[in-house]
């Protein structure tokens, strides 16, 4: 299956300047190459021969990109510079936290069968406490 719809000149295997006697003649070799289908040989030979629908399929028909000389040379200044720049302070030795097997099994332990407590309780060191609250101020 092809990734585009392909042009009626495309189908017909005819330049964009073709007139009706070259569309008619093309019409027989492109149904010998069997490229396409029937249906999609007649419709692209119908759409070529008539002016009004043509102009419409050429207007619509996107432009080939045009090539760039030295684009390279074009892009440089933009390429010289990083586009975003993000300055972080190196990270203390003590913010890295280091997780063992162990503890991680402690933590997610079940909780022993017959307890009251439906919930399992939070380890102590992931419990919040003053520090993760913000700084209230009481009024007098």
């Amino acid at each position: 299956m092809p990734l585009h719809e392909p042009s009626p000149y495309e189908v017909l295997g005819v330049p964009l300047t073709a007139g009706v006697r070259e569309i008619n003649l093309a019409v027989g070799p492109a149904m010998k190459a069997a490229r396409y289908t029937r249906q999609q040989i007649q419709e692209a030979a119908a759409l070529l021969r008539n002016p009004d629908r043509r102009l419409e399929a050429d207007l619509q028909r996107p432009l080939p990109p045009e090539p760039v000389d030295q684009a390279a040379e074009l892009l440089a200044p933009a390429l010289a510079e990083p586009l975003l720049v993000i300055e972080r302070p190196p990270l203390p030795p003590a913010a890295l936290a280091a997780l063992h097997r162990a503890e991680l099994a402690a933590d997610f332990a079940e909780p022993a069968p017959g307890g009251a407590d439906p919930e399992p309780p939070v380890p102590a060191r992931y419990a919040a406490d003053l520090s993760v609250l913000p700084q209230i101020e009481v009024p007098e």
